[in-house]
């Protein structure tokens, strides 16, 4: 039945955008642009299904493959498309297959795949799409994508990623695993090391971590940081820099598998500190991805941030005013855990229901997400800290991990520990409306607009006009 490319496609593919278009408020606001809708995330029953496949072997998929019909692969930026390119090199047969559809706009991404899903009939019809960890069980908890175990994938070609991204991807009503990533994303503090030196007395990673173990450590430290540098330098630029901290380390989903929602005690703690240091006066009152908050990186206002793998190569590194050693702030950053471990964001790749060929879908995200040797290279070339436990520790071994903006510290040795730790049984499919909300009314809060408990039960009543459907505790 497939397919022609549009020449609105063609232009769209060429649309070029941010290498990761996550975006936040002071107040803790969604990493991603937030879904407007005010309905309940795609298909969440709990319906019985059919208990999930088990088995280490996958039965192959029928091969559709000899029309030689061109494969949609849709994304919202360029980052998957270079992914691929070089990925499938040795492989041009998948390669020239692939219509590389970039929207261009995370903003508008889901409303673009969504629209294309109900049109399974149109020649633009996706077969494999890109989820963003703030919305992707709004897509693998329903019956718009396939198990993996549909286009070949086994278990065995499982074994090396790291156990959240699988969590991540599973269907929650049966089990079954509906997409793959070639990314992992552990988090940690990154922290100028000049800075630490002269304010802090602080010489190591180690020495930094004793300092902010705790979240009482690390407002203690915060004021320090302003008492020595008579209110020059703040611990952090924005308030909205702890929300994934915070969010990680949640006890809880927000909406449980009875549709109850539940205000979890980690995020009034988080609603504390972000009060805390707006009143204090302990952060610079920035707003994430703005024009001011990018410029932090490269001056002594900002001590240091709440990043994750993809952060440290092109959002630190990115703003810091040079490219080597001696220009900007090059080699004067190191990281450490922090308070909590945690982790932010990942793209995860899935299959449609209506995939026109199951097998080369699954050959593909096979290639992408599970092959050691090709994501070992993959890492090499671009710094993706790859979900492979065994690629990352052989780079590691090798040296590769030692980075020159980090002043020689081993950033996959740091990272490597942390992505084991990572749990991600907080997560649901209503995070990313629910995540917004709470924004609003933290920024209220920290303010000194409303108390503490007229602001949650102002969230309270913005979650149920939002989804009806959910009881509201």
């Amino acid at each position: 039945m497939k397919k022609k490319l549009l020449s609105v496609l063609l232009s769209s593919a060429m649309l070029a955008s941010v290498l990761v278009g996550c975006g936040g408020n002071d107040g803790g606001g969604s990493t991603a642009p937030a879904d407007t809708s005010t309905e309940a995330p795609a298909d969440t029953s709990t319906e019985a299904e059919a208990p999930a496949d088990t088995s280490t072997e996958a039965e192959a998929p029928a091969d559709t493959a000899a029309s030689g019909d061109k494969l949609y692969v849709y994304s919202w930026n360029t980052e998957l498309q270079e992914r691929l390119q070089l990925v499938l090199k040795d492989k041009p047969e998948l390669l020239d297959r692939i219509e590389y559809v970039n929207v261009g706009d995370s903003a508008i991404y889901q409303e673009k795949i969504d629209q294309l899903l109900q049109t399974p009939d149109s020649p633009d019809y996706p077969d494999i799409i890109a989820f963003e960890a703030a919305y992707i069980m709004k897509y693998t908890n329903s019956d718009q994508t396939l198990p993996v175990t549909d286009l070949g994938i086994t278990d065995a070609d499982l074994a090396e990623m790291y156990p959240y991204t699988i969590d991540v991807a599973t269907d929650k009503r049966n089990g079954s695993l509906k997409g793959l990533s070639w990314q992992a994303c552990p988090g940690a503090f990154m922290y100028r090391t000049d800075l630490a030196e002269n304010l802090l007395g602080v010489k190591s990673p180690e020495e930094m971590q004793a300092k902010i173990s705790t979240w009482d450590d690390f407002v203690a430290t915060a004021r320090e940081i302003k008492e020595k540098s008579n209110g020059e330098t703040k611990i952090l630029s924005s308030n909205g820099d702890l929300q994934e901290v915070f969010r990680s380390n949640m006890e809880n989903p927000w909406v449980d598998d009875n549709g109850v929602f539940r205000m979890d005690p980690m995020m009034e703690q988080y609603m504390d500190m972000v009060k805390t240091l707006e009143q204090e006066d302990l952060s610079c009152h920035t707003t994430t991805w703005t024009d001011e908050w990018n410029a932090g990186p490269s001056t002594d206002a900002v001590f240091g941030y709440f990043g994750c793998t993809w952060f440290l190569h092109w959002t630190i590194k990115a703003n810091c005013g040079g490219e080597k050693v001696g220009e900007g702030t090059f080699g004067l950053w190191n990281m450490c855990q922090g308070p909590m471990p945690y982790y932010w964001g990942g793209t995860w790749l899935g299959a449609t229901a209506g995939c026109s060929d199951p097998a080369a879908a699954g050959e593909i995200m096979k290639t992408l997400c599970c092959d050691t040797e090709i994501m070992t290279e993959m890492s090499r070339e671009t710094l993706d800290y790859v979900n492979n436990k065994t690629a990352m520790q052989t780079l590691s071994d090798e040296g590769a991990g030692a980075y020159d903006f980090l002043g020689g510290q081993d950033f996959i040795a740091v990272f490597s520990p942390l992505a084991d730790q990572v749990d991600v049984s907080f997560m649901s499919a209503y995070d990313q409306k629910i995540n917004e909300l709470l924004g609003t009314q933290i920024t209220e809060y920290s303010l000194g607009n409303k108390d503490k408990e007229t602001a949650i039960a102002d969230f309270k009543a913005a979650v149920a006009e939002a989804y009806p459907s959910l009881t509201i505790e």
